[in-house]
């Protein structure tokens, strides 16, 4: 890969800039031309990997360091698989041997992002945003509502955030799956894309005489997904929590959910849902669109109708795939839950500065340049001139981000991931702000665009429980009773659906087990810590 060239703009800049760069504690560790070197441990997106094996072989950190004058050394962590990044975490938090930052999912923290604070891990930041990042200071004061979002209960804030964008409305960067129907089947039958429960029953039925093997296809850990929205219940697996007018609620326990689970095992009977639904992963469900084995499935984006629309156009030109909203209980409402990533939460890896840090200014400042608009441009689109042009406003993509020839590669032969990992920071996370404007361009394709303004249709930010922090004893406390609840409810949510037990006959002693393993008391923790929360 040729070396990134320097803008010629940049000159002027870095003299500016560097000597706030190369302020700070003498105890400081420099490179032989006197740049600040900053360490660094993140997870390492399996996207990234296949151009680099390192952050800093990447174009786009080597560009964000020479603008900001640093060096950074990495230390990475896979983020393939939640459990082994949580274990490479807990090893690294063990050594008391840190880096000058850490990127991790710090509401994930045991006890809260307070108790990592109070552990000695990671310093507050209000004075230090206060002397040295004027940018995260100017956003924060602009936006309140993302100020609480990154601070514990007595507003001590603790990390530069990973953010997708800047609010829940109008915001398609929180949602990355849902509906897709073959409408090629649709129409022969007659019908428009379903919005209702009873709508969906229709088409499945519809797809099943015409002699479609699979009517719909679904992976099990997305079944709620798909299902649960038509009867407001939730269909988020990230959280059973939600709050309507103060009150916190857990789905688990409510009549809905108990209606959802009846209509789920009612399309199992009739054969309308994959028999198989429990053992469908990805590559399975792929198997069963693209064999034409199904006529609607649920699935994300980039790696589902990005990537099957066109395979299935090679053989069958008549193929037509065409998304949908998430169903709701009445015809043209908006549902009340959905897929839905939050803002902040349980998105990606924010920054945090350790307490190993020995030049904070240095540092702080390092991590400020991605709030600045300077920032935003270079993590979102890459450099000007070479992987974006400015187009009336607009920051598009040029060939090197962009495929445009029949092999679906760029001009240098990557993906659109590929280029993104190389030139931008769209897999890193870390801490930045996610700019809806790459996603419009990544969804080339007008059925995925089409598909992420579909799904994004939901009333779900209303109610979406916020990153409220529990106590270190609540936090424990919470634990405990979640794992025994969401291992009971997965095992017998699954029994419900395939009619292995009767849910007329059994769901008032399945409603009573959740309460004898503490579900009233998690609400009550919850409650507690959204009240909290507010009173911020």
């Amino acid at each position: 890969m040729k070396t990134i060239k320097r803008l010629a703009v940049l000159a002027l800049v870095f003299v500016l800039v560097l000597p706030v760069f190369a302020g700070g504690s003498k105890e400081k560790a420099t490179t032989e031309d006197g740049r600040p070197i900053i360490t660094m441990w993140a997870p390492i997106n399996p996207n990234i990997t296949q151009v680099a094996q390192s952050f800093d072989q990447t174009a786009y950190w080597q560009e964000l360091m020479e603008r900001t004058g640093v060096q950074i050394e990495f230390e990475h962590a896979s983020s393939s698989n939640d459990s082994v990044l949580t274990e490479n975490f807990n090893i690294l938090i063990a050594s008391g041997d840190y880096p000058d930052i850490i990127q991790y999912k710090w509401i994930d923290y045991p006890g809260g992002p307070a108790a990592a604070i109070a552990d000695g891990v990671i310093i507050p930041l209000n004075d230090v945003f206060e002397q040295y990042c004027p940018n995260i200071t100017a956003f924060l004061e602009s936006h309140p509502d993302i100020a609480k979002m990154i601070s514990t209960d007595d507003g001590t804030y603790y990390c530069f955030p990973f953010l997708r964008g800047t609010s829940y409305e109008n915001n398609n960067l929180l949602f990355s799956e849902g509906w897709v129907w073959r409408k090629d089947l649709l129409d022969k039958a007659g019908l428009d894309v379903p919005e209702t429960p009873e709508e969906l029953y229709e088409a499945l039925v519809a797809f099943k005489e015409m002699g479609i093997q699979i009517p719909l296809s679904i992976r099990r850990d997305h079944i709620s997904r798909v299902l649960a929205p038509g009867f407001d219940s939730f269909g988020d697996s990230i959280q059973s929590f939600y709050v309507v007018d103060g009150v916190v609620h857990n789905g688990y326990v409510e009549e809905n959910r108990k209606e959802y689970l009846k209509f789920a095992n009612k399309l199992y009977e009739e054969g309308l849902l994959d028999n198989d639904y429990l053992s469908v992963d990805k590559n399975k469900l792929a198997v069963n669109v693209l064999n034409g084995l199904c006529g609607a499935a649920y699935a994300p984006g980039g790696s589902g109708i990005g990537t099957w629309l066109p395979a299935m156009r090679q053989s069958d030109p008549s193929v037509e795939l065409v998304s949908a909203r998430p169903i709701s209980p009445e015809k043209g409402r908006l549902s009340m839950f959905a897929k839905m990533s939050d803002i902040y939460s349980n998105t990606g890896s924010s920054s945090a500065i350790t307490t190993s840090c020995k030049d904070i200014e240095t540092v702080a400042r390092f991590l400020d340049f991605s709030y600045s608009e300077e920032g935003i441009l270079l993590d979102n689109f890459g450099i000007e001139g070479e992987t974006y042009e400015m187009v009336d406003g607009y920051p598009k993509y040029t060939d090197k981000i962009v495929p445009t020839s029949d092999d679906g590669l760029t001009s240098e032969g990557y993906t659109i991931s590929q280029a993104l990992s190389m030139y931008t920071r769209t897999y890193a996370t870390g801490g930045y702000i996610q700019d809806p404007r790459y996603l419009e361009q990544y969804y080339s394709l007008p059925e995925l665009q089409e598909a992420i303004n579909l799904w994004a249709q939901t009333d779900y930010g209303k109610y979406i429980y916020p990153p409220a922090s529990t106590t270190a004893e609540e936090a424990s406390e919470l634990a405990s009773i979640m794992n025994s609840i969401n291992t009971y409810v997965d095992e017998m949510e699954s029994r419900f659906i395939t009619g292995i037990s009767d849910i007329d006959a059994e769901w008032d002693g399945y409603v009573e087990q959740l309460k004898n393993f503490g579900i009233e008391r998690a609400i009550e923790i919850k409650q507690e810590a959204y009240d909290r929360y507010m009173s911020k």
